[in-house]
């Protein structure tokens, strides 16, 4: 009986939990619109707007492609987090999604870098893009955090 009520309650504490992840989730998806706003209020008050580096062509393609394969390396961390840190105790969950979260947002951070470097906004775009998608991707599941929680035995040890 004792059991179940303690597994009751870290589950409450875990939705708590969950649902402050969740919001500080969407605050940065918000932000990541927020810097298509910048990218766009900047293209707009100084247009035509080159970028602030006057760099050649060959410069920004491997900025460019740089920066492409640090955000695919990005998924990489990302999966690894989520795989290693949940893994210890259901603790870390909270952990790893804020880790999460700020790799995914730095990918839009790459982009915005791009187009202040350019002043291509398609560059910022396709960063905002990629960056959408491992939200879309990673955001955490409540389903899966329970489950954890029931697997990790003692409720009292892992919340």
């Amino acid at each position: 009986m004792r059991g179940s009520r303690d597994l009751a309650r870290s589950l409450t504490t875990l939705k708590a939990r969950y649902l402050a992840i969740n919001f500080i989730g969407l605050a940065m998806i918000a932000a990541v619109f927020v810097y298509a706003g910048v990218a766009e209020l900047i293209k707009w008050k100084l247009a035509p707007f080159a970028g602030f580096a006057k760099l050649d062509p060959q410069t920004v393609a491997f900025i460019k492609y740089a920066f492409l394969a640090l955000a695919a390396a990005q998924f990489g961390i990302i999966k690894a987090v989520q795989k290693i840190l949940p893994v210890r105790s259901v603790e870390n969950l909270s952990l790893a999604a804020i880790i999460t979260f700020t790799l995914c947002e730095s990918v839009a951070v790459l982009g915005l870098v791009l187009f202040l470097l350019n002043g291509n906004s398609m560059d910022f775009y396709i960063f905002m893009v990629i960056s959408l998608g491992f939200f879309y991707l990673f955001f955490p599941k409540y389903e899966q955090w329970e489950e954890r929680l029931r697997a990790g035995g003692s409720a009292e040890k892992t919340i």
